[in-house]
Order: structure tokens, then sequence, then C-alpha cells
């Protein structure tokens, strides 16, 4: 009866196993195929994405290419002695002393003689009056941008675009053209970055067939003309991906090809099918292994759930340990954290009572590891959350580690000024401190406060746990973002936050004096026309030269905007002054600092602004700022654009400089009068 019985049970089971089996075969065979099918989906957008980007990106330098040309010709239209030194040279064509950038600028008169050139070595060829960009813009009446059909030769015969634009007189007289040389090889460096696996390939071809550019580079490809291959005529005239063997290396490809706008300029990516499908041969390996390996796992399975049960015991009891306790500073845990805030709001609903949260963040705690090493971290957290722990006397305070080098107060029956004070006693204790931190201004550990409270009279603030911590939070990105080592209320947040004063603030208003005074009719005209140049090459509506006192922000430099001064507590520039660097503001409009800014409010407000401080030579104070402001957000600024407006800030700079250096002889009345 029993073997009876164990053989139904053998066949019953062997059925259930026969049946689980062949739907798991079933089910694989259809995720495999369902799998093979998506990554050739992925690889097609992939391709198709990296195509795009790259033709993007080199549009976006065509484009930069053509404001540098703009810039030029404004520059020498203000200035007809205009000549080319290593910065402006970086400021409009990027690259270093080792680099030579993305082109040359040439200047050529009426009769196509070159009579200025960014290049430093000198040039053989002078005339290019034969050249078809010259009589077309000596033929045209309008300010057009000409831009070659064919790729030419750079001046370092090098494969280039070439851009034109026509130059006039004070009567509108042809005067020449500007040329814009653009080397084809300052992609490569895109091209070399991207990821396309070790047999993927991206290219860059003319329209006349001949190949540009190609990496991975294969000697003796570049400059070799494919024209008479079947594969051009594809990728000539390809709608979307197709398959095909390379013309170059025979390696079977799936294409994605994108002609670049007006540029004679065919962009190819390449991706390999067989490495396409390496993931997907891979992954029917492996299930194929899996199938053969499930039956011993049901041999196993007894020992591991005694191994699961053994590790579950073990972990419970250190769940036990930690659920509570941070095992480094002794704090309260994110976990316990929660249970309190919850328990004290609503202790604080019921009581009708006040509620405080601090959320507190050690200032560039990450630089403080990298130099000082975790063991040190680790002591220097210990230390501030015992200053904390210090720091508050009642029983029913809670504090608490919140996560990394975030910490956490709750302060039941304690109003928003209460919270301040306490904040700000934590503080001047945390900075008393004097943790050495060399990668700190200070040249010690602060620390920032956001404090937010429940009021349970108010409608306008936190109606619950989550919405207080989020608001404290709000307010120590608002302190993060506004200077660090401050306390800021989310009161302070909703009405902006004022920028911190510059440690060096009385030497620099020394300064400011000094360069009001100096300041020339002549000099305030030329920085109106730096600010025109800064707005026209950057795209923008609004350039001004700003110098910042102690109650104003003054405009001697100034183009598309009629006020004179607005005051210091408003102006975006006074948070500028606290960095070497060009600060951007996107959107102002979604920045806490700006909050109730009256400049920033209603349809005409400030919305992005990108400021490059303006540095006195001597002292080293800032002392203002050459920025330009929109009505409307941007979506990105670039680090040459950044770089390019830093140019036209030491323009600016050299402009007033020069007045100061003048000034000690002088006077500035006497300057003044002369003017």
């Amino acid at each position: 009866m029993i073997s009876r019985r164990r053989r139904i049970t053998v066949v019953l089971w062997s059925a259930v196993l026969l049946v689980t089996l062949s739907g798991f075969i079933a089910l694989f065979a259809l995720l495999l195929s369902d799998q093979r099918h998506q990554d050739w989906v992925q690889a097609e957008v992939a391709a198709n994405n990296l195509g795009v980007s790259v033709q993007r990106e080199i549009l976006q330098t065509f484009h930069g290419a053509d404001q540098a040309l703009m810039s030029v010709r404004e520059l020498l239209r203000v200035d007809p002695n205009f000549r080319f030194d290593p910065q402006k040279r970086r400021a409009f064509l990027g690259g270093s002393g080792s680099e030579v950038g993305i082109g040359e600028i040439h200047i050529l008169d009426a009769r196509g003689e070159l009579k200025l050139s960014s290049e430093t070595s000198p040039r053989l060829r002078t005339n290019f009056a034969n050249e078809a960009f010259f009589f077309t813009q000596e033929r045209s009446r309008q300010d057009l941008l000409f831009t070659a059909k064919t790729v030419g030769v750079s001046p370092l015969k090098e494969p280039a675009v070439i851009l034109s634009r026509r130059l006039t007189d004070a009567t509108g007289k042809f005067s020449g053209v500007a040329v814009f040389s653009l080397r084809l090889s300052s992609f490569m460096p895109l091209f070399s970055s991207l990821e396309l696996g070790n047999k993927g390939a991206i290219s860059l071809y003319g329209t006349d067939g001949t190949l540009l550019l190609r990496a991975p580079e294969i000697p003796g490809t570049v400059g070799a003309n494919y024209v008479a291959s079947d594969i051009f005529w594809k990728l000539a005239t390809a709608e979307k991906s197709f398959v095909a063997p390379s013309a170059i290396d025979g390696v079977e490809r799936l294409f994605n090809v994108g002609r670049v706008a007006v540029l004679p300029l065919i962009v190819t990516v390449g991706l390999s099918v067989e490495e396409i499908y390496a993931g997907w041969l891979r992954l029917a390996s492996m299930t194929a292994v899996s199938f053969l390996a499930l039956a011993a796992c049901v041999v196993f399975l007894s020992v591991m759930l005694a191994r699961e049960f053994q590790f579950r015991r073990k972990s419970e009891m250190r769940y036990r340990r930690l659920a509570h306790i941070d095992e480094l500073t002794g704090l309260f845990n994110r976990r316990r954290f929660d249970i309190c805030l919850d328990e004290a709001f609503s202790n604080a609903q019921a009581g009708a009572r006040p509620l405080s949260v601090i959320m507190i963040d050690v200032d560039r705690f990450k630089l403080f590891n990298d130099f000082y090493g975790h063991q040190k971290g680790d002591e220097c957290l210990r230390a501030i959350a015992q200053t904390i722990r210090d720091r508050l006397d009642r029983e029913t305070d809670t504090v608490a580690r919140y996560g990394g080098e975030e910490m956490a107060i709750i302060l039941p029956d304690t109003d928003a000024s209460l919270a301040d004070v306490i904040a700000e006693d934590v503080r001047r204790a945390i900075e008393e401190l004097a943790i050495e931190h060399a990668r700190s201004s200070l040249g010690r550990v602060t620390a920032s406060f956001g404090v937010a409270t429940f009021e349970p009279t108010g409608h306008d603030g936190p109606q619950n746990a989550d919405a207080l911590v989020a608001a404290a939070d709000e307010a120590l990105y608002g302190a993060k973002r506004s200077g660090r080592n401050r306390v800021i209320s989310r009161f302070v947040v909703a009405s902006g936050i004022p920028a911190l004063r510059p440690a060096d603030e009385a030497a620099r208003l020394i300064c400011v004096e000094r360069v009001l005074k100096a300041l020339t009719p002549t000099v305030r005209q030329s920085l109106d026309g730096i600010s025109q140049m800064a707005s026209q090459a950057l795209g923008t509506g609004i350039a001004v030269v700003t110098i910042v006192d102690s109650q104003e922000q003054r405009f001697v430099g100034r183009f598309g905007i009629e006020l004179e001064s607005t005051a210091r507590d408003m102006a975006i520039c006074s948070h500028a002054l606290a960095s070497s660097e060009t600060m951007v503001v996107l959107d102002a409009a979604k920045d806490v600092r700006f909050a109730g800014n009256e400049l920033v409010k209603g349809e005409r407000g400030f919305r992005f602004y990108a400021g490059a401080p303006l540095t006195e030579a001597v002292s080293g104070a800032k002392i203002g700022t050459l920025c330009i402001v929109d009505t409307v957000p941007h979506s990105a600024f670039s680090r040459e654009q950044q770089n390019l407006l830093a140019g036209f800030a030491s323009m600016a700079m050299d402009q007033i400089q020069a007045c100061l250096t003048a000034m000690p002889e002088d006077g500035p009345q006497k300057r003044m009068a002369a003017g």
C-alpha cells in the first residue's frame, strides 16, 4: 500500500514537474524571442540618439562659430585696431597654448587681401578674391551667413567648413569679408568619446563621398573617396536604419545616417550586429544552463531553507540592535526620527502647540572626507553630534542622524523665533569647535541649518509631518545655495534669501569707492559697448557691467536696460561676489534664493542670469560683475559660453583697471573734467 502511494506520488510529482518544466521552456522561449527583438530596437534607438547628439553638437559648434564671427565683426566696428591676443583667441575659438581650437577667423578687405587673422603662424597666401565665399558676399546686398557647399581645406591643411559674413563700411558699402574656417578635426575628441562597442564605428563623410573623420581610426582611410561604393549611396539616400557590410573594414553593422542641416556633412553611426546580439546569446546560453541546474536546485532546497532560517535569525538580532540607534554617532537613526516626528506632530495637533524641525548639513563634508580620510570624518561627525546634544536642554527634544552628514532636531512646543535662536546657538557651537578644514573657505568645519515650524493657528504652513520635514529641507537647501554656515527659516525662503556679505567686505568697499570715483564718461561708454557685444554674442537682450557698493548695485555699463541702479538686497549680482567663477541661474523663478524678489516677479521679470565677477588686480576684491540677463529661462549655459562671458568680463576689467592705474597721477576730478 505504501509502495503504491509512493509510486502515485512519484508519478504525480513527475507530471507536475514535467508540466512545470514545459511551461518554463515555453515561457523562456517567448522571453528570449522578445528579448532578441528588444535588443535590436534598443540598438536602433541608441544609434539614432548618438547620431542626433553628434549632429546637434556639430550644429552647435557651427552656430558658435557664427556667433564668434559676428562678435569679431562688431568688435571691428567699435575698434578698427582690434587684434587677436591669446586671451581673445581663447574666448572666440577655444583651445589653449597646446590646442589650436575649433578653427581660425580671417578678415579680408574689399579686394580680398588678408588684413587680420587669428592664426599665430604666417600665411603663404594673402589674397582670396577668387574664392566662392568672397565673390558671393561681394555680390550680395544682404547680411547673410554663407556656407560652402563642399568641404574645403583649412590653413593647417585639414578638412574644414568655410563660413563667411559680409563686411560693410559706415555708408553700407561692401568693405570686405569675415571668414571662419571650422576645423572638422576638432570633432575627433567627441567621436572618440562615444561608446560604440569594440566593433562599432562613427564616421563623418563629405557629400562628395570623402571620408573626413572616423572613430576608431584606420590608417589610410581618412581622406579616401567612397563615392563609387554601393554603401555610400545607401548612406546618402537612407531615410531609416539599415544593415550592410562596411566598405572600409567589411564588418556587418546596423547603420544610422543623418545629414547635418545646411552643412555638406553626413554623420553615420554603425553598431556591430554581432555585438548587438552578444548579450542575447549570453542570455540564451545562461537560460539553457539554468534549466540544467533547476533539478539540482530541488535537491539542495532543504539545505538552502535551513541556511535562510539561520540567516534570518541573525538578521533579526542585528536589526534589534540597530532599530533605534546610529552606531557611529550614538544619535537616534532615521527610523526612530520618523517615529518620534509622527508622535510629536500628533501631539502638537491635539494640543494646539507649535512644533519645529531643524535640518542640519555639515558643509563640504565630502571634501573633508577626501582630504583627511574617513576616520577623521567619523570623528568629526561624532564631535558635532555630541555638540548638538549638549546644546539641547529639554528631555522632549530629539536629535537624530538623518543620513550621511545630515542631522535633524525635533523641538516640541517651540515656535519659529525660538527655533531660530536654538539653531543659531548650535551653529555657533559647531563653528567654535574649530575643527580644521583646509578645503573650506573659512578654514574650519561649519554647518548649514534649515528651520520649519508647524503653527496650529496658521493655515499656510506645513500641515503634516512629511510637509514639515520638506519645508525644513527646502530652507536647508536655501542656506547651502546662499553661502553655507547660516540659519535659514521657511519664512525667509518664502521672501527670498539675501546674499552673505563677503569676508573682505570692508576692503572691498574701499576698492569700489576708488573705482566709482575713477570712472570717466569715456570709460562708461566703452563699458556700454562691451555690454552690447556680450549681449549679442551670447544671445540675450540685456547685458550690464555692475559695481556693487554697500547699498546699491550700480550699472556702469549697460545694454538693453534703462535702470541705472538697484538695491543690493534685490541684486542677483550680490550672490556672485562670493565666487571666482561665473554664476549661472537657469531659472531664477525656481531658485529659493530669489523667491519674492521684485526683479524676478512678473512676465518681464529676470529669469535667466549669468555673471562673471570683476576682480581688481591688486587687492583681489570682487567689485562687481559683467552679467547677461534674459526674461525667459534657459535650459543650459555651456562651459564655452561661460568662458566667452569671462573673456568679455576681462575686457571690461581692463578698462576699469586702466582708470585705477591713472588715478594717482591725474586725480579723478581732472580726468572727469577732461572727459
